[in-house]
Parts: structure tokens; sequence; C-alpha cells
């Protein structure tokens, strides 16, 4: 069967130089791209006091046999839900085999180099030699090489690469890999066994299945405490099975907010559950973060089998584990938008985690932390409200889609769009009770323990959870400000550890909120169509099925207000951004004229403004415009953006019905994930990055 590209891609990657490589270099510095600072403030378990951490281990001979399978599926099924990991014993795969698969793959990571880059990855790809999920060229990366590369079903498989490997690994990989594949048919039965679902269920979310293996290759560094051999993360699986190639240990479980050391046992097979086995059992069973450490003075290398599920079908919680009681805690989507949204994806960036500033501003403060203060501030003019009152348009949504004054309502839109890029929508739709529902329950999560907060947390290289955004070096300077940040839709991109572990009933809450503000979203978007006298087809191709992310800001109060910034100086990276502040303290201010015009909102309006990608569609017609937000001395203050763009896999850059001569294009035309790569791979700063955009005319 010819093999399809599409059904097999399993992800892109930037090509990455080899660590192998780099570390047979004498070099007493690490590249800055490997280290990780935010190592030193990992809690480690070292086995202190009486108990010993160590995930379980369970005894496959013991769930085949009719005596003890009872008691060893209770262990099975305290291990995945628990642990997420298990170490698996007696599994049926012979020594022999393992030893073989052992040996050859250390001899094929010994490879010269030149034999190695006829397995390299390709631009584009990532099956072979290099590293995966690289999205930019600054993100930082893993001690690391691996060897990546789909196995099964047969007719998927790479034919630049299986074929290619040396004999007699070739033939020892066919073999590994069909053991396997029997191997993970056995485990899954005992987990549908283990959980009360049933077998058909499995089977039809399974299909034919896919299994992808990959190779970890650790090199030795010098500064082992300063760099990661593989970032933490889930996995985006089934299951995974991984088989230790060598004596050196390295792979540590998140237990408890600490990093827990796993010791294999001789020729066992360490098992987890991944992302998908998660969604299927409606989050009974959970799949954890794992990392991989280095040794400072030995290899280690290690070997993962991924096991998922086949192209064609999709995936969500099995009804036969969905109850009034336990209602569905995923959405169901089709396998093949999944591993798109899971290796493309949202690529809504990454950001340098940096301290809470709602914490730091619980302590008795003496001064601000340098890296707060913005001295550039006292230079600043701000219309204080002598002379005319400065104030930003206010548009009533009922009259835009009334028949009668439209006419005047459409002309006031498009006069706030070029003059101003900000207005305030009043008679909106968005019904109140659903606004104070938000109000009060988003108050509430910011109120939540520090510990809760964790849990939703940026991961390094992210910028989805709490934290904040656009930081991109440790001296920059920063917001006084936390955010919570998440892609909302498509659904497909949603990161399964955060919306889905969102507390009720806010999770709800924000599921209506999303849904009401899409919709909200396509209403003036039509009318802002209007307005141009634009093509309505296209902006629904500039659109498609959209992006949808929400921000929550977070200002504590701050003893030097005039000193800090709680968001630096921007324009958004959007279609259009709505506002919805979340208490009576005000803070955003717009840049007019060279002046900073203070914004007072109105109760329950919401605050639009035009984004960068709305003033390139409209050719600099419509103008997205500076904004900030300032800090109160005495009073917290909470607001919540919702950022609306266009679809994914789109391209960018002005609509041909508004080009002429008389007026040509101003920006230049890029695909959509180009512009997102662009812009965050940079600190926030002005309109800098739309002027990176523009086209210079003579």
């Amino acid at each position: 069967m010819e093999r399809n590209s599409k059904e097999s891609n399993v992800g892109s990657s930037v090509l990455v130089p080899s660590v192998q490589e780099l570390a047979k270099q004498p070099s007493s510095a690490i590249p800055n791209r490997y280290l990780r600072p935010e190592l030193e403030r990992d809690a480690v378990a070292h086995g202190g006091g009486d108990q010993v951490l160590e995930i379980p281990v369970i005894d496959m001979q013991r769930l085949d046999s009719e005596e003890s399978m009872n008691s060893e599926i209770h262990k099975l099924d305290f291990a995945c839900k628990e642990w997420g990991f298990f170490q698996l014993v007696n599994h049926g795969v012979s020594l022999r085999l393992l030893e073989k698969v052992k040996a050859e793959l250390e001899e094929f990571f010994k490879l010269p180099m030149e034999e190695k880059k006829k397995l390299w990855q390709c631009p584009g790809d990532v099956e072979g030699f290099g590293q995966a999920f690289v999205v930019s060229e600054g993100q930082k990366l893993d001690w690391c090489d691996l060897f990546n590369m789909l196995t099964h079903p047969l007719h998927l498989r790479n034919p630049r690469l299986f074929p290619n490997l040396p004999l007699p690994l070739r033939d020892t990989m066919e073999l590994y890999t069909s053991e396997l594949n029997k191997l993970s048919t056995a485990i899954l039965e005992k987990i549908v066994e283990a959980i009360g679902m049933k077998t058909e269920e499995m089977k039809e979310f399974v299909g034919e299945g896919r299994q992808t293996i990959r190779v970890n290759y650790y090199p030795p560094c010098h500064l082992s405490d300063q760099v990661l051999g593989v970032t933490p993360h889930s996995d985006a699986t089934l299951i995974t099975i991984l088989l230790q190639l060598n004596d050196v240990h390295g792979l540590q479980v998140r237990k408890d907010g600490n990093w827990v050391p796993v010791k294999p046992l001789p020729n066992a097979f360490i098992h987890n559950v991944g992302d998908i086995l998660e969604i299927i059992t409606n989050g009974t069973y959970r799949s954890i973060e794992h990392r991989a450490t280095v040794n400072r003075e030995k290899e280690r290398l290690s070997f993962a089998t991924f096991i998922g599920v086949g192209a064609g079908g999709e995936i969500g919680p099995a009804p036969s584990l969905v109850s009034k009681q336990k209602p569905a805690m995923f959405r169901r989507v089709k396998v093949e938008e999944y591993y798109k949204g899971m290796f493309s994806p949202s690529n809504v960036g990454s950001s340098l985690l940096v301290p809470s500033v709602q914490e730091l501003a619980k302590q008795p403060l003496s001064g601000i932390p340098n890296r707060y203060l913005r001295p550039e501030l006292e230079q600043d003019v701000v219309a204080d409200g002598g002379g005319p009152v400065l104030e930003i348009p206010v548009i009533d949504m009922q009259k835009l889609v009334s028949e009668e004054p439209m006419n005047s309502e459409l002309d006031k839109l498009d006069f706030a769009c070029k003059e101003w890029g900000f207005f305030q929508l009043v008679n909106h739709g968005v019904s109140l009770t659903l606004l104070e529902k938000v109000n009060t329950q988003i108050q509430d999560f910011f109120n939540l323990p520090k510990e809760e907060k964790n849990r939703f947390w940026q991961y390094p290289g992210q910028v989805e959870g709490f934290g904040q955004s656009f930081v991109v070096s440790e001296d920059q300077k920063l917001d006084w400000a936390d955010i919570f940040y998440i892609l909302t839709l498509p659904l497909h991109l949603r990161k399964p550890h955060l919306f889905h572990n969102l507390p009720l009933p806010l999770r709800d809450t924000l599921e209506s909120y999303s849904s009401e503000l899409n919709n909200l979203f396509k209403a003036i978007l039509a009318k802002i169509v209007e307005a141009l006298s634009m093509k309505t087809e296209e902006m629904e191709e500039f659109i498609g099925e959209g992006r949808q992310s929400i921000r929550v800001n977070y200002y504590p109060p701050c003893p030097l207000p005039e000193q800090v910034v709680g968001l630096t100086p921007h324009s958004d990276a959007s279609i259009i951004t709505i506002l919805l502040q979340l208490n009576e303290v005000e803070g955003l201010q717009i840049r007019k004229d060279g002046k900073w015009v203070p914004v007072k909102p109105l109760p329950n309006a919401f605050i639009v403004n035009i984004g960068d990608l709305l003033e390139i569609i409209t050719n600099g017609t419509y103008r997205s415009i500076e904004h900030r937000a300032t800090v109160n001395s005495e009073r917290e203050r909470l607001s919540f953006a919702t950022f609306c763009g266009p679809r994914n896999d789109g391209e960018i850059g002005p609509a041909q019905s508004l080009i002429s001569e008389q007026r040509p294009a101003m920006f230049r035309r890029v695909e959509v994930k180009e512009y997102y790569k662009g812009l965050f791979a940079r600190k926030l700063q002005g309109k800098s990055y739309l002027d990176f955009m523009r086209i210079q005319h003579n």
C-alpha cells in the first residue's frame, strides 16, 4: 500500500546540531541554548525519611494467571490512577531479543556522523536523527540526540528510513516492534478490565493502531545540573513502553510536586499512561509529567515505544465511563485533528518562567526589585483632563444590527476603527448573568493558594498557563502582573492539562463565555467588512475556523505605581481583542496623538480594539493602537482579554479588494504559522513586529 504522508505526519521540528558531536568537543562552557536556570528551583525526592518513593511494579505473568489475576489487576489500577507509571516484569519478551536491541542500538549511535547524516531529519519532518518539538531558533534545547521513526502500520513507514537501517539492526527492529505490538495489546486488555470499560470501545478507539519508536541518546555533560536531557512533558499516546539500554539512570516522574527518580529493574519495561488514555478513561487514569536528567560522566541511552490510535477514528471519553456523577471531561475529536493540534499546534509561542508578582506583592517590600522598575515612565505624557476630555468612542451593537439607524452606527464604527483603533461596545447581547459569573469565578481562581495554581503554571518553553508572556531573556524588564493564558478555540488545540483541569464551575462558565465571544467576534467582523466595503469571502478565507485565546490579567497593588508598568506598551497580534473589566479599578491607557489616554470602562461594556492582523488585512486603513496597563497603589486590578485571530493553516496579507494603484500593498503576505513564530520569538515592544511586516515603498 502506498504511504500516505498526511496520515504518517508525526510532526515537524527545526533542525538543530548533534549534541553527541557537541559533547565530543573540548569545551568549558555549555552553549546558552542548553542551559536551564529554572532547574535550581526544582524539588527532587531523594528518599529521605522512612518512605522511599518508587513507582509500582506489575508482574505480567500474575496478570495472566487465574489465581493471582484479581490482586494484580488491582495493583495495575492503583498504578495507573495514583502514579501513571509502573515497571512491568515477566513480560514475555525474550531476554535474548532485549540484549540484541541494546547492543545494536548502542552500535547504531556510534556510527560515524557521515553515516548518520543519511538518516537525519529532513526540514519540516521529525523522523530520523535530530530532536523533536523544536519550533523556533531561540528555543531552549535538550541535551540529547534522538532517533525517531514511525513503525506501524507498515504502509506508513518512511521508505527513506526503516528499509535503510543497517543490518542486523533492521531485522531486530522488525522483530522487536512486532513483539511490543503484542505486549501493548495485552496490557490494554488488562487496563480495560481494570477500569471496567467495554472491550469493543477500546478496540474502536485503537483501530489498526499506531506505533512510533524513539531512541534517546544523552551524552555526558560536566554541567549536568544545568541542562536537561528531555524537557518535562506528558506523552501524546495511549501508553508508552520504555526500555533502559544501559545502566545509567536519568528518568524522573513528577509526584506531589517533587521529581521522583526511577530506578529501572533489570530487563523490565517502564510503562506510562499517555494523554490519549487519560482522555479515553475520562480522567480516571492520568498522564504524568516526566523528564530526563543527564549524567556528568557517562552517556545514557533509552528506547521508547509510543503506542497510539489508528487514523480515521475519533478520540474522546469512552461512553461507558461517562455518567451524571462523572460527566465527560474531554471533547471528542478526530484522530487527525488531535495529532495536528499536538504536532503543529497552537504554536502560541514560548516564554521564560518568572516569579509570581501576586506572591511577590504579598511580601513586605522595602523596594521594588530592579527588573520591574521602569525609569522611562517619568517622560511619558498622560492626558490629565485639561482641555477637551478625550474618551474612546462608544458603539451600540443593537443599533448596528438594527435596520433603521444602522448607517449612522456603521459610520461611527468606521470612524472608531480609523481614528482610535478602540471602542466600547454596549448592548452586545452577552447576558449580564454570564458576565457576573465570569467576574466572580475568575477572582476566586486568582485567589487560589499558590500550591493549587502551581498545577496550572507555564511549562518551560511554553506560554500557556499562569506566568507572563514574551519573556525572552533573563535580564528583560518585567511587568507588574501575573497572567493566565490559554488557547480556547479551535477545541482540538486546547492543552489537555489546562482547560479540562480548571476547577468547576469555572470550566463550564469559560466554555459558555468562549462560545458567546466567538459569536460576538463574528458579528463585529461582519460589520467591519461592511464598513470597509470589503468582500465577505475574503475575510472568511482569512479567518477559516478561527483561533481564540484568552488572557486574564492580574495587577497587584504596588507601593511605587509610577515606577512600574502592569503591561508593557504594545499592540495586539490579533484580528480584534475583546476586553472585559473584572473590577472597578481602572488602568488601561491607549496612545493618542503622542499622549496616554486613560480608558474609563462603562459598566458591563466590552472594550474592543483593532489588532495588528486586522491592520494588515485592511492594508492600513484600520490601525492597531499601542496601549498599556498601569498599576494602582492600594488595590488590585483584574481584566479579561479575548484574542480573536485567523486559522492556523492560512495566510495573512492585505485583502485584494483593498489594494489599488493609488494604495499599493503596505504589508507582505506570509503564512499564519510564520507570522506567529516571528512574533513570539520577540519581546513585547510597541508595534515593532508590525513594522517588520511593512513593505517599504519609495
